[in-house]
């Protein structure tokens, strides 16, 4: 029934059929029954619902007399519709076939990657040229791997025995390369029967990223292609995965986001710099500048004191000749000064008083002034060396005493000019000039009691040994370096005229001034060796002191 109304919808003419029905099979009761029980069940399975409205019917009521349009009986039973499905079998019993079959070829012919390579009539006319070339594309990631096939068919009427053979690669600028096996295929000699098809997997992996080619003759026997080569090229290429992509598109949203932040940032920047009151008007310059500032750029290379400054001003205002600029301390220039000073009359008497004084207090100026700490170091080191300088001129006069030579006078001291260096430099052992009588009475009389002890030693003396002298102990505790000494002559020593040496005192001899001299020398290097040694741990001491002071004042102890 669907079949008849389907072809009178299409405009296909349906004849009756010739067997009559008086009771057609759909229109039996039972069937119709059934359809009302089952409908809901019928219309889930199956919802159709066609657009009656909608429907249009094209086509002729002319009958179409081809073999392929096979018009349809109504069927009444079950063997009708075996008879008809036998009658389509017979209308076309080839139709599993081509209606045109190839001819075929005679002699050795293959299907190489679908390009035709057969027999030309010899086997060498095309010998070193390429025939046909098959390339194999691959790509995939480093470290998996691909498969590819190559697909050879013999279409000849020729067995073909094949055989694969590596092109060698062309490197011209000789570059060393790993070697590396990267495709992978197999390589063994086989057979092609005509009519087969061969298919010639191969496999491409690669442990690193790259593009990577090989290329592989194709060699038959029978030949074909005049001996022309048949080339597969197999072209790798691996490449690295992305495995922090995520990471990465994650950094460039929080870059991309903070240069936003950034770019925001500095525009409202711009903008708040530009709402602003305007500045203060600047300090006229050397508005505040001190008479000490002024002081040093006149005078680069001086240094200030109040009270030298304050004598330079009142001679400065001794200079001026009106009473009323008596008030007018000057530009506090010191060639100002000079030349206002030389300008006065050669008679003016009062020109040399202003010249020295001008000199004093330049004097006083060209030099830094002094500290607390420093003045209290001054007082201390100035002491000190007086103290040495008398122990000095004691152990000076004890020594001559011992060795029974006579006292030094100002009268008998020789011109130091003159006088031959007889003691080494460095141990300052030159003979010190009398000191004044006045000054030795003042320190306690230190120098007559050492007299005296040299007197009470005058027998020593007379027999040739002198009497050993304690040396002052270090500050420290450090021993006192011993100079060397100059070598001199024995007294039992036979002298030559050449080698007698003058005395530098008349009346005296050479060889016990020698003596003299070298015994002077070691005293007055340990007398100045402590003194230096005692100097330093004072000076520290102090600046010690004074460290702690600055510390309590600023309440840091």
């Amino acid at each position: 029934m669907f079949l008849v109304v389907s072809l009178l919808f299409n405009g296909v003419y349906w004849s009756a059929p010739s067997t009559p029905v008086h009771y057609p099979w759909d229109k039996n009761p039972y069937l119709e029954q059934r359809k009302k029980q089952l409908s809901d069940v019928m219309e889930e399975l199956d919802p159709h619902k066609p657009n009656i409205d909608r429907l249009v019917i094209k086509g002729s009521n002319k009958a179409e007399t081809n073999n392929n349009n096979v018009i349809r009986a109504r069927i009444e039973d079950d063997d009708d519709l075996a008879e008809i499905d036998d009658l389509d079998e017979n209308l076309d019993p080839l139709r599993d076939h081509p209606d045109v079959v190839p001819e075929p070829i005679f002699g050795p012919s293959i299907l190489f990657d679908g390009n035709l390579a057969q027999w030309t009539g010899d086997s060498y006319s095309y010998e070193g040229t390429v025939g046909f070339e098959a390339r194999i594309p691959f790509e995939a990631y480093a470290g998996k791997r691909i498969t590819e096939f190559l697909e050879v068919k013999n279409n000849g009427t020729t067995a073909i025995y094949y055989n694969w053979k590596r092109l060698p690669k062309n490197n011209p600028f000789d570059i060393v390369n790993a070697k590396v096996q990267r495709f992978y295929f197999n390589t063994s000699s086989g057979v092609i029967l005509p009519g087969d098809t061969t298919k010639f997997p191969f496999v491409f992996k690669s442990p690193n990223a790259g593009v990577f080619t090989e290329q592989w003759q194709f060699e038959t026997k029978p030949v074909v292609c005049g001996n022309a080569a048949l080339v597969a090229t197999l072209r790798g290429i691996s490449l690295q995965e992305d495995k922090f992509k995520n990471q990465r598109s994650e950094i460039e949203r929080e870059l991309a986001h903070k240069q936003s932040e950034q770019v925001v940032h500095q525009i409202l920047s711009d903008m708040l710099d530009g709402v602003k009151t305007p500045d203060r008007a600047k300090s006229p310059v050397d508005a505040y500048i001190t008479p000490e500032e002024i002081f040093q750029r006149k005078n680069p290379t001086m240094h200030w004191s109040n009270e030298t400054i304050t004598e330079l001003k009142n001679l400065y205002r001794a200079l001026l000749p009106d009473d009323g600029l008596q008030q007018d301390e000057g530009d506090l220039s010191l060639n100002s000064l000079k030349q206002m000073i030389m300008g006065m009359d050669e008679d003016d008497e009062r020109k040399e008083e202003f010249l020295q004084k001008m000199n004093t207090a330049i004097v006083s100026l060209s030099f830094p002034q002094f500290t607390p700490i420093q003045h209290q170091m001054y007082s201390v080191g100035y002491e000190m060396w007086l103290e040495s300088i008398d122990q000095i001129v004691g152990q000076s006069m004890l020594i001559r005493s011992v060795m029974g030579l006579p006292e030094k006078t100002l009268g008998n001291m020789p011109d130091v000019e003159s006088k031959p260096s007889l003691i080494p430099k460095s141990g300052g052992g030159k003979g010190k000039p009398a000191v004044d009588k006045d000054k030795k009475d003042k320190k306690g009389g230190k120098l007559d009691l050492k007299a005296a002890k040299g007197k009470d030693t005058g027998k020593d003396s007379a027999k040739g040994k002198a009497s050993p002298v304690k040396k002052p102990p270090s500050r420290q505790g450090n021993a006192i370096p011993t100079p060397v000494a100059t070598p001199v002559a024995q007294p039992d020593r036979d002298f030559t005229p050449g080698s007698t040496v003058q005395s530098p005192i008349p009346d005296t001899d050479p060889v016990s001034d020698t003596k003299y001299q070298e015994k002077f020398y070691i005293q007055a290097y340990g007398i100045i060796y402590d003194m230096i040694d005692r100097m330093a741990g004072v000076f520290e001491d102090i600046k010690t002191k004074e460290d702690a002071e600055n510390l309590k004042k600023l309440g840091l102890t």
